[in-house]
């Protein structure tokens, strides 16, 4: 049987990714990096926020393929490098951020860190101790909109086995009845559950973001880093679901700069939300969710809204162009040399060639093509032309069944 060492198995992991067009850790640190402006700016954010400060988040947009997900996946292993927790996502029908609280469920058992494979905190959580915790930030009073999940936070140092697994997934989403919570918490305490306010998702959601980031850095880690894909499925909600999500996006983004847990969060779009939703086809955005957010919420709700579109635009949110020239190039080059380590052979690829069959295309395209193009030299030893066929997007339209819970808390 034929051995592989290390160098070989990694570049077949990277050829296998970028052929499923799912960026890994690997893939981004092996090729070259394409967005070098952008990726340093968003560097200079993440230090910034292990400095101490909660910069504000940033939305990255680009057309599809150009390589937005591939951004999201290297931002990812950059946070992880400089020791942070980082939650990545995508947008879906199972997945959007109307309903802050279900959001928090879907991003919060996603936690990877620095030192483990295992998704979440909970080992790390394990390793502290009560001490900890009352020296962190969790037990300052009126920190959070509402104590309970600090409370559960701290019933987790009391607990073990099955109760404290309990109390880590009411910490992560999968909230717990109430009498579960009274029955665990004076089985471990020895004291009567304290009286609390009621908790309303909608008021009261950004408490578990608040514990569980604190929770991060109470863990050792800088903070937590949230990372949303495909975040233009906003645009199939109804008017009333896309200002919850603008709203929830604005204060994780913290464009209001009112955001006080450790959370930087970024968030790619493909430009379609803009065409589609913000600036026509019968819907503006930018001034009809001003107008709603003040009449449901108020006059300040009104402003942050304004806020919101004003930095979704603006130069914090930059566009991912098309990328040519040398760094195209390069890249396509270094594909080649990965794909030779990958089937041990010597490859052949006439990366000019080849752009210029193709012409102006995403990214995505020239990889799959020089992929293509390695794989039937290697397998046929024969040299093929390549072409490309535009796809066409389905435009974004509000859909009534896309969230049937859509306009609820």
């Amino acid at each position: 049987m034929e051995r592989y060492d290390e160098s070989r198995l990694n570049a077949v992991r990277v050829v296998e990714s970028l052929r499923a067009g799912v960026p890994t850790r690997i893939s981004t640190r092996r090729l070259p990096d394409l967005r070098q402006n952008l990726t340093d700016a968003i560097r200079a954010d993440l230090l910034t926020f292990s400095e101490g400060r909660i910069p504000r988040g940033r939305i990255v947009w680009g057309q599809y393929g150009q390589g937005k997900t591939h951004v999201l996946t290297t931002v990812e292993h950059i946070a992880l490098d400089m020791g942070f927790a980082v939650s990545m996502v995508s947008l879906s029908r199972e997945v959007s951020c109307h309903n802050l609280l279900q959001f928090f469920g879907r991003v919060a058992p996603r936690v990877r860190t620095p030192d483990s494979t295992i998704m979440g905190i909970e080992r790390a959580l394990n390793a502290g101790s009560i001490e900890d915790l009352e020296r962190s930030l969790v037990v300052e009073s009126e920190r959070y909109v509402h104590p309970l999940p600090a409370l559960v936070l701290e019933d987790f140092f009391h607990t073990s086995g099955e109760e404290q697994n309990l109390l880590y997934g009411d910490l992560t989403g999968i909230r717990l009845p109430m009498p579960e919570l009274r029955r665990i918490h004076r089985a471990a305490r020895q004291a009567s559950f304290p009286k609390l306010p009621p908790f309303r998702v909608g008021e009261h959601a950004g408490a578990y973001f608040g514990v569980m980031a604190d929770a991060i850095q109470l863990c050792g880690y800088n903070g937590w880093v949230i990372l949303v894909d495909e975040l233009e499925l906003i645009g199939r909600l109804s008017a009333l679901g896309r200002l919850k999500a603008y709203r929830n996006l604005a204060w994780l983004l913290n464009w209001a700069e009112s955001l006080q847990y450790p959370i930087y969060t970024l968030a790619a779009a493909a430009t379609r939300l803009q065409d589609d939703i913000w600036y026509g086809g019968g819907k503006d955005d930018r001034t009809i969710m001003p107008s709603l957010a003040e009449a449901r919420f108020g006059e300040a709700a009104r402003r942050d809204m304004e806020i919101f579109f004003e930095r979704a635009i603006g130069s914090e949110s930059p566009v991912v162009a098309p990328v040519g020239g040398d760094s195209l190039m390069e890249m396509l080059d270094t594909l080649a040399d990965v794909h030779g380590i990958a089937y041990d052979w010597i490859p052949t690829l006439d990366v000019q060639a080849l752009v210029a069959e193709l012409g102006s295309q995403p990214i995505r395209t020239y990889v799959r093509a020089a992929l293509e193009s390695l794989d039937i030299k290697y397998i046929y030893n024969e040299t093929v032309t390549m072409t490309a066929t535009e796809l066409t997007e389905q435009r974004l339209e509000e859909e009534a069944d896309f969230l049937t819970d859509a306009d609820g808390e």
